[in-house]
């Protein structure tokens, strides 16, 4: 059966199965865990909590540090060779902390879990799919990231109750060989770069349209090359719009690292362990709930608009995180839970409204790399302010103003985009 044509299956919902299957094993299954690890960690090798989660400082510089050589490679190298050998790696490195006892072995296997999670986690689905799909793309990048919230959501119930049950570091041994076993066959299987390579057209593409405009579209493609061969950066540097993506992307990011610190906050309220790894599954609800209707959102209502109203909501929900009461932090996480598409979902959406074809992939991936050098720092910071106070609040609060500026510097650079309009997209 002949897949790519008007009337038949597309291969382009394979893609978009590819992209679920890989968000919610990296991003789900392992990143958006991770907090459920760090209090038994704690408690059992006496390390401080500031001390455990600087680990997640230098996977969040590594991660950064690799995004130019992410997009780089996706245009260059075959696509399955790239995301399954990072897979091995994430999944190892994942794996290694179940096997450590001393600091530096969380820090150097932060390292090479950071570094290979942006081959990942954060670019290849936006790209592949905006490749993949010339309609509808925010509804289909908002489905792919549905999965890093319904898989962190098992995720962190499942570990909560696994690490009482099997210690975690056997814990830590499954979650590895978990992550890599879901994500390597379907790199090697199914995914592409672009359907030009299986001699197929993207979905929504009109094939008879295209033809007509082929002599165009190649003048237009032959002036974006040579702008971002010859430029580069250096276009960039002249875009305000850069400089306020970045900013976007690392308060909203920043924003995101308070997911680890949840079950931490529930323990400090009086839950059980179990039920506080409860909160990061509550977040994860809210974050999944909310990623089935932000993409779909932003097809119809413009992404800007959208964006700004979610990240106002997602500063909204701190506050009922600072209550003393289980029932109303229980709410506070699931709405909380909105911040983590702000980066995933609506920030790389934002970025195709000034930033077209292979240039897109090569500006988001220098945001998300200089937006996530600047987050960094508060995977440490919150776990030290816990160390210095005793308490989350500070933490819950601080998180709630980057998510806060977040909302101001959106509506500041989409303020020509805030009316409520259909993408086309």
């Amino acid at each position: 059966m002949e897949v790519g044509q008007r009337g038949k299956f597309h291969y382009a919902w394979l893609i978009l199965a590819g992209c679920c299957i890989l968000q919610g094993a990296s991003l789900g299954l392992v990143n958006n865990c991770a907090g459920v690890f760090f209090s038994p960690v704690c408690e059992e090798l006496g390390f401080e909590m500031g001390e455990l989660t600087f680990y997640r400082t230098l996977y969040a510089l590594s991660s950064a540090a690799a995004m130019p050589v992410v997009a780089w490679l996706l245009l260059r190298a075959d696509v399955r060779a790239v995301i399954g050998a990072a897979a091995v790696v994430y999944g190892a490195s994942t794996a290694a902390m179940g096997l450590s006892s001393e600091l530096w072995q969380w820090y150097a296997a932060g390292i090479f879990q950071g570094f290979s999670s942006s081959f990942l986690c954060t670019l290849p689905a936006p790209i592949l799919l905006g490749n993949w799909f010339k309609k509808n793309t925010g509804t289909v990048v908002g489905i792919a990231a549905v999965f890093s919230g319904f898989m962190g959501m098992l995720g962190s119930a499942g570990f909560g109750f696994a690490i009482p049950a099997i210690g975690w570091r056997a814990s830590y041994l499954l979650q590895g060989l978990l992550a890599t076993g879901l994500i390597l066959p379907v790199a090697i299987l199914i995914l592409r770069y672009r359907p030009e390579d299986m001699g197929l057209h993207a979905y929504g593409e009109d094939p008879e349209e295209e033809r007509k405009n082929q002599v165009q579209e190649q003048k237009a493609a032959a002036r974006e090359k040579s702008q971002e061969t010859h430029a580069g950066l250096s276009v960039l540097f002249r875009q305000p719009v850069f400089y306020m993506s970045i900013l976007i992307y690392a308060s909203s990011c920043a924003g995101a690292y308070l997911n680890s610190f949840l079950p931490g906050r529930g323990m400090e309220a009086g839950m059980t362990l179990s039920m506080a790894a409860m909160l990061t599954s509550l977040a994860l609800f809210g974050n999944m709930f909310s990623k089935l209707f932000l993409g779909r959102l932003c097809d119809v209502c413009g992404v800007v608009l959208v964006f700004a109203a979610a990240a106002f909501a997602a500063a909204a929900g701190h506050l009922l995180l600072l209550s003393s009461l289980p029932a109303v932090i229980m709410t506070g996480a699931c709405i909380y839970g909105i911040t983590m598409p702000l980066s995933t979902v609506l920030l790389p959406l934002f970025g195709r409204i000034f930033w077209k074809g292979d240039a897109y992939g090569t500006a988001f991936s220098y945001v998300s790399m200089a937006g996530t050098l600047l987050a960094s720092p508060f995977n440490m910071l919150f776990g030290q302010f816990y160390d210095m106070t005793g308490s989350y609040r500070m933490t819950i609060i601080v998180s709630g103003c980057l998510v806060l500026l977040t909302f101001l510097l959106v509506c500041a650079a989409g303020r020509g985009e805030l009316r409520p309009r259909r993408q086309g997209r």
